[in-house]
């Protein structure tokens, strides 16, 4: 009989542990990365429970959702998501035909951008950067030393549009505009605390705006230099900047053969510049190797993060980092850059 107890005992417990780390997960809004959820939380404000799929530090391109994660969407108010290589065809093979869109709103970032006359971008291959079906060159003795991973990248059709939106403020903002209006039509009642939130959330971005182009106009140099892959194909298009990287956007390879690396240099030698970038969450040997290298050359270069708000730290996420702050925190390191 005690055995018995114990083991419902047990049994219960376990119950309530995955019911409750289920009810973590029933939001009212989900979005499957960081820039939708960052932005539908500071439009919702108090009156709706956002959510992120991602988990905080997870590799975005390698996501793929749980059932649990499925439910969640399934039994949102709201469902934001890219529209892109990352996330589209599991949405749109997998989630869009269960979800009862009586119930649930759904926002396809891309299309909302298209739709109301915001930019899109087919992706580019960066003047320097590995070709996609690389393979690693041996490294010259200097560089051979440097400890550069291996990992393979992602294979791309031709013609694919960049997804990473987000990164263009006034992108950024119709996507704000629309959740905002969704979040008035499904609750009529707080319509008004959502129009004001998004009208402050857009005063900021306007701030950060304004505050990036004061740089831009100021810089002495136009090239942004990345170690590391480049999500930022809107933002330099936005601000009339030039670039030059090791992978594009959405390629997940931690190598670059000594061709790329030698190339970068030059690059930063022939630029003058200041600042090797890599993006959050990222590695930085890349970075290492150039600026060892452009010292031996007589040219001393820092190394900078550059938000790309794809997906944020577990300690950002939470200490509620917000997308203006990333921007703010670019604006400092662009500041170093481009004087």
């Amino acid at each position: 009989m005690k055995k018995a107890l114990l083991l419902f005992a047990v049994l219960f417990t376990c119950v309530l542990s995955l019911t409750s780390c289920k009810k973590d997960k029933e939001y009212q809004i989900i979005s499957t990365c960081f820039a939708g959820y960052d932005f539908a939380k500071n439009v919702a404000g108090d009156e709706k429970s956002c959510g992120m799929l991602l988990n905080p530090g997870e590799e975005l391109h390698d996501y793929s959702p749980s059932i649990s994660d499925v439910e969640s969407i399934i039994n949102s108010e709201v469902f934001i998501y890219i529209g892109g290589e990352s996330d589209e065809e599991w949405v749109e093979h997998d989630i869009l035909p269960e979800i009862n869109t009586n119930k649930t709103k759904v926002i396809n970032m891309m299309e909302v951008v298209e739709h109301h006359g915001g930019n899109t971008y087919e992706e580019e291959e960066p003047e320097s950067a590995e070709p996609e079906d690389h393979t690693s060159e041996s490294t010259s003795t200097s560089l051979a030393s440097k400890d550069i991973l291996n990992h393979e990248g992602h294979d791309h059709e031709e013609g694919e549009y960049d997804e990473h939106i987000w990164n263009s403020i006034t992108n950024a903002k119709l996507i704000i505009e629309e959740i905002a209006e969704a979040l008035a039509e499904i609750d009529s009642e707080n319509a008004k605390n959502y129009t004001e939130n998004k009208n402050n959330y857009v005063a900021k971005l306007n701030e950060v705006d304004n505050n990036i182009k004061e740089v831009v106009k100021n810089a002495t140099i136009k090239t942004l230099i990345f170690a590391d892959r480049f999500p930022l194909l809107y933002f330099v298009k936005e601000y009339g900047l030039e670039y030059d990287a090791a992978f594009k956007g959405c390629d997940s390879s931690k190598d670059a053969s000594t061709t790329t690396i030698e190339k970068l240099i030059n690059k930063v030698i022939s630029t003058n510049s200041k600042v090797i970038f890599v993006i959050e969450l990222s590695e930085s040997n890349i970075a290492n190797t150039i600026k060892s290298e452009c010292k031996t050359k007589g040219k001393d270069v820092e190394i900078k993060t550059f938000y790309t708000m794809h997906n944020v730290s577990k300690s950002d996420y939470k200490k509620g980092t917000t997308y203006v702050d990333f921007m703010n925190l670019n604006i400092e390191s662009l500041k170093v850059a481009l004087n």
